[in-house]
């Protein structure tokens, strides 16, 4: 091929590296590999998607009032602060935390370079806002709730290996329920 006619190639030459490298660099999307444990989840795409759980056999746990429920093989990990659950297995994570400065711990969140999609929308029966993520090879799920009425917040990350793990984790937010609450 000569130069001449190669020069005339180039520039579809260079838009067909471009967007092989866009592909390449693109979040997965929905529905990933069939099977696969790391297919992405419709909710990363939509983190306010609301979601219905079957927790029968769910153990319960109380903070302050607030209620959960979380699946009996994540273990709850006991700390200092009363203000505080963490629920761990192996490097999956869910971390709740009711307190004045909770809402700090979602926007490090929120406002990331790690975050996906943000939305406004019910999560556990009261309006969230809610954010998907990334941390490294990590699936991330955070949410914050308002409780106007103590001047406090709830917020809850989850950050998890697999976007199975983290799934599972985030159907537990969907078993929250706050006072005054039925359930």
């Amino acid at each position: 091929m000569s130069i001449r006619r190669w020069n005339a190639h180039l520039p579809f030459v260079a838009a067909s590296v471009l967007a092989a490298a866009c592909a390449a660099a693109a979040p997965p999307r929905a529905g990933g590999e069939a099977g696969s444990a790391n297919a992405m989840p419709e909710w990363f795409h939509a983190p306010c998607l609301a979601d219905s759980v079957d927790d029968f056999g769910w153990p319960r746990y109380e903070l302050h009032g607030i209620s959960i429920r979380v699946p009996a093989d994540f273990r709850r990990e006991t700390l200092p602060s009363p203000d505080e659950l963490h629920f761990r297995r192996g490097t999956s994570s869910l971390r709740l935390l009711l307190r004045l400065d909770a809402s700090r711990i979602f926007a490090s969140y929120a406002e990331s370079a790690m975050r996906y999609r943000y939305c406004e929308g019910e999560v556990g029966g009261r309006l969230a806002e809610a954010v998907s993520f990334r941390a490294g090879l990590d699936y991330g799920f955070a949410a914050r709730w308002a409780d106007a009425a103590r001047g406090e917040w709830l917020s809850a990350v989850i950050v998890a290996r697999t976007a199975a793990e983290a799934t599972v984790l985030r159907e537990a937010l969907f078993t929250l329920r706050f006072p005054g609450q039925g359930g």
